[in-house]
């Protein structure tokens, strides 16, 4: 990706699914060097322990709304769309973006669909009105699972995150946010007012990330997801399933 990726300016197509026209770019390698133009990036990592067990059991979490939902944030109006409707993005090795292969379907042990791209739904905080969002994109690898999912209005600090769980050579498992947001203001204000936005959509990526910790539910007051595995027991039967 350059320094020239799109910016936050409408597409002239219609169809144009998010309130942007860099769509995956959270996706990037270089986000941090070279974010969508007029756009701040932002990146933030959380150890959640070491082992297959972890890795499986926060993956699994995150990928049926769980990073949300236990960090407070209400996920309604959830719609998966028609394969055909939208197929998602991905980046090659080299950086650049390609449109996603057919959606796999993935389900927890239990039985429960991972999310897929495509999806729609809106995130409800409190009282605030709710926030439109698409899943740009998921990422389906042996060491790595996640997805991203973008803005469909031009909210106050609108933008796409990517949310990802990784088990590293070392065994340690860690959960990862990348993600950029747009001014949504001019004047003499805009500035402070961006800073705001990056800072609360900080603050959001990191409420994701320790969502995901061990015990976060219980702590926060959720119940308990049915594959969380005792610390102490060593069995891997919450692989997902394909």
């Amino acid at each position: 990706m350059s320094a020239e990726t799109p910016g936050p300016r409408r597409s002239n197509y219609s169809s144009m699914p998010v309130a942007y026209a860099a769509i995956g770019a959270s996706s990037a390698p270089d986000l941090l060097r070279f974010p969508p133009a007029e756009s701040t990036p932002y990146e933030e990592t959380l150890q959640l322990g070491s082992g297959t067990e972890r890795f499986l059991t926060a993956a699994n979490l995150l990928m049926t709304w769980g990073a949300q939902r236990v960090a407070g944030v209400e996920v309604v109006d959830i719609d998966p769309g028609e394969p055909s409707e939208y197929p998602g993005v991905h980046f090659t090795e080299t950086g650049t973006p390609e449109l996603g292969a057919a959606r796999e379907e993935l389900f927890t042990p239990e039985g429960e669909a991972y999310l897929l791209a495509g999806t729609t739904a809106s995130f409800v905080v409190g009282s605030k009105d709710p926030r439109r969002i698409l899943v740009v994109t998921t990422v389906n690898e042996s060491n790595r699972l996640g997805f991203a999912w973008g803005d469909r209005d031009e909210v106050a600090g609108y933008g796409e995150q990517q949310l990802t769980v990784e088990i590293r050579e070392d065994s340690t498992v860690w959960a990862v946010a990348r993600g950029f947001t747009f001014q949504s203001s001019t004047g003499i204000t805009a500035g402070l007012k961006q800073r705001a936005h990056v800072k609360e959509a900080v603050a959001q990526a990191q409420a994701f990330l320790q969502a995901l910790a061990p015990g976060a539910a219980l702590r926060n007051g959720v119940a308990k997801p049915a594959d969380e595995p005792d610390e102490n027991d060593q069995s891997a039967d919450d692989q997902p399933s394909a």
